[in-house]
């Protein structure tokens, strides 16, 4: 249950654009304004066997994280808190305290995510502002690449991100990994959103030890 909900929580990292040159300076704007806001949402959607997994995490300033994955097929949504050095994890049956080897790898995402630029590695173009969702937004694309070391052919088709951001307010709003064949389905995609009222609390149930 944990290594799931570790890894659902990682996917919003791994999400995140990469660096070069070009407009990656207005990418790296945009997340880097994202990082600066007192609280924001994001909705990951990721194809499984199983069917689509989707992961909501909610991060508020300075250094605490809600995550919720919702897998097909299982009971109820994988759950984890983490505040400062504390972590707890749930699975429908109770949340319990993570032990110190477990918890610093949830915080540490936190830490990483609110406190430290994001890594950018990856180039982006400019397409414009485009017409998503009905609403005008600026575009980036990411240089297609393979996804292995293999060559690009059929059975390894190359893949681009493409990140959409909000000309209003400068913020990123969506973020896209996919085929480059037009009219692929996303392989990931990642909606943020930022709502006023994000609360995120320790389980009651369960305080943090304040002994560790």
């Amino acid at each position: 249950m944990l290594r799931l909900c570790l890894s659902a929580a990682a996917l919003t990292v791994a999400m995140a654009p990469a660096f070069a040159a070009d407009c990656t300076k207005d990418v790296s704007a945009a997340f880097e304004k994202q990082r600066a806001q007192p609280g924001y949402r994001v909705l990951a959607k990721q194809p499984s066997p199983r069917g689509e997994i989707e992961t909501t995490t909610n991060y508020l300033l300075p250094d605490k994280m809600h995550n919720i994955v919702v897998v097909p097929g299982e009971p109820a949504p994988i759950e984890t808190i983490g505040i400062g050095r504390w972590a707890w994890a749930t699975h429908g049956m109770g949340w319990q305290e993570l032990q110190p080897q477990f918890a610093q790898t949830v915080t540490s995402h936190v830490a990483a995510t609110l406190g430290k630029p994001a890594e950018l590695t990856d180039a982006f173009s400019c397409l414009g502002t485009v017409k998503r969702d009905g609403r005008d937004l600026l575009a980036y694309q990411s240089e297609a690449k393979a996804a292995s070391g293999k060559p690009a052919g059929a059975d390894n088709p190359p893949i681009a991100r493409t990140v959409y951001v909000d000309p209003q307010t400068g913020l990123p709003v969506l973020n896209l990994v996919a085929d480059a064949t037009a009219g692929s389905s996303p392989l990931m995609s990642a909606a943020y959103s930022y709502p006023t009222d994000i609360a995120i609390a320790a389980p009651d149930a369960v305080p943090p030890s304040r002994t560790r």
